[in-house]
């Protein structure tokens, strides 16, 4: 008996092991997964001497920026600041117009100082944020012969042309990787949608000619 019931054990883990492995081949995400690899977005904002803050065109730039990062970065927002006796306050009214736009995005960020420009250079305050990128898988296993599968066992290069497309046409990598955060409902029309639908204001429940209103007294019985 225990050797019977060792010898059904051995041949459900067996069943369970062939059962993963043919899901694993039928699964392109498992058998040609998309791999991801780091970049480093940078913005430089210039601070020219006796700078009063940012031009116009800077702040354009800088929040056009900061719409970039919500949508593709994974990580906080960094702000490197130069450093030396060259100018300080310009710098600081720069750093100052920055951080306001940064703030009123609300984004996470973290200030670096002390970093000394060279002397032929305009100081520069850099933004920077990594991003995921997509990096396509390899369909290079052509080595079967596709046309007579008798077993009816996914082939080698199965899905992986999906993949690689996927990956090589993907503008935002980090969709493959996490939703994008909901952006505000419009509150308007989807009050006005909801109120319908529950029969708030004397409305019908939404059903198309649906339930009665409950607000509406029943007539007086005739007498």
């Amino acid at each position: 008996m225990v050797g019977a019931a060792a010898l059904l054990a051995a041949c459900e883990q067996n069943r369970r092991a062939e059962d993963a492995l043919a899901v694993g081949l039928g699964n392109p995400e498992v058998r040609h997964p998309i791999a991801f690899s780091a970049s480093t977005e940078v913005l430089d904002v210039e601070v020219p001497e006796g700078a009063e803050g940012l031009s116009q065109n800077q702040q354009v730039d800088v929040f056009r920026y900061l719409y970039r990062y919500k949508r593709e970065a994974k990580g906080r927002l960094t702000i490197t600041v130069p450093g030396g006796p060259r100018d300080p306050a310009a710098i600081a009214h720069s750093l100052k117009g920055i951080q306001q736009q940064v703030t009123e995005a609300g984004i996470d960020y973290r200030v670096h100082r002390g970093v000394r420009p060279k002397s032929t250079d305009v100081p520069l305050i850099r933004l920077a944020y990594r991003r995921p990128v997509a990096m396509p898988p390899e369909c290079d296993k052509w080595g079967e012969n596709v046309g007579r599968n008798e077993p009816r066992i996914p082939y080698p290069n199965f899905g992986c042309a999906t993949q690689r497309n996927t990956a090589i046409m993907i503008e935002n990598a980090r969709d493959l990787i996490e939703p994008q955060e909901e952006d505000p409902r419009s509150s308007e029309k989807r009050s006005v949608m909801w109120s319908g639908y529950i029969g708030v204001g004397g409305k019908s429940d939404g059903d198309g000619g649906g339930a009665a209103d409950s607000t509406k007294k029943a007539p007086a019985p005739k007498k």
